[in-house]
């Protein structure tokens, strides 16, 4: 049994929707007797029931934190609430504009600005709903951060935290850690998968420490320079079916 480890936007989904024919490619690979997992920043909410679509029962979100194996949870890492609470001072001292991510929500601190909802309207999300008390009673996963201005300030002030740009809009904010490659091995290791068993693809710069974790590293034909550097295989673009093509690489259907 192989696992592969698929992001989500520009890989398996093209203008937030599932890429030609991968339904299909996933599908051959699971009858092969394979075992593919979503490994996204996005929280569990923001999936939208796109991994039942894809007839994916296993993910990794919020960049490592929220692992489900199977439809079971076998992982999660809130961020402390102390922590979540200067945040909250901090953006209330500089302006600043920031989203609360939760299991089950995504919800503003503030909207003063546009930015956040150009930053959804970029990943086809949600607007979310204003709540400044949103976090006192839901445990947080993650944040968005909207202000290049700022964004040192907060990384000297929160040396806990990561704080990745994910486009000109906004930064993920997460745990301090391997992001992404943290959830990888966590679970390769709840599974005692042997590394020659584990695959991984990805386009953007947070698949970038996934891909390293791995042995079989796929970017995709519309990765970043910097991705494709760190890659074993390049396969084609997410609208050419890329993941099909890495798939059929490297025999797995």
């Amino acid at each position: 049994m192989a696992i592969v480890f698929v992001d989500l936007d520009g890989t398996v989904l093209h203008n937030g929707k599932p890429a030609k024919g991968v339904i299909e490619t996933l599908r051959q690979l699971k009858e092969n007797g394979h075992v593919p997992v979503i490994a996204t920043g996005r929280t569990p909410h923001l999936l939208y029931g796109v991994d039942q679509t894809l007839g994916i029962a296993s993910s990794i979100t919020a960049n490592g934190s929220y692992i489900k194996y199977l439809g079971k949870v076998v992982y999660e890492r809130f961020i402390p609430q102390n922590t979540v609470e200067r945040m909250v001072e901090t953006a209330k001292r500089l302006h600043t504009d920031f989203v609360f991510e939760s299991v089950d929500g995504y919800v503003a601190y503030s909207k003063h600005s546009g930015m956040v909802d150009l930053f959804s309207d970029t990943f086809q999300m949600e607007h979310p709903v204003v709540d400044p008390d949103y976090y006192k009673t839901h445990p947080l996963l993650a944040f968005i951060v909207f202000d290049s201005a700022h964004i040192d300030t907060f990384r000297q002030e929160f040396p806990e935290l990561v704080f990745n740009q994910s486009n000109r809009f906004g930064y993920d904010v997460n745990l301090k850690g391997d992001l992404k490659a943290d959830g990888v091995r966590w679970l390769i290791d709840y599974l005692k998968l042997s590394m020659e068993d584990v695959y991984a693809i990805g386009d953007g710069y947070n698949d970038i420490s996934m891909l390293q974790a791995v042995k079989n590293s796929i970017a995709m034909g519309n990765a970043f320079p910097e991705v494709k550097a760190v890659a074993r295989y390049i396969t084609t673009d997410v609208d050419q079916e890329g993941v099909a093509a890495a798939l059929r690489h490297f025999h797995l259907i």
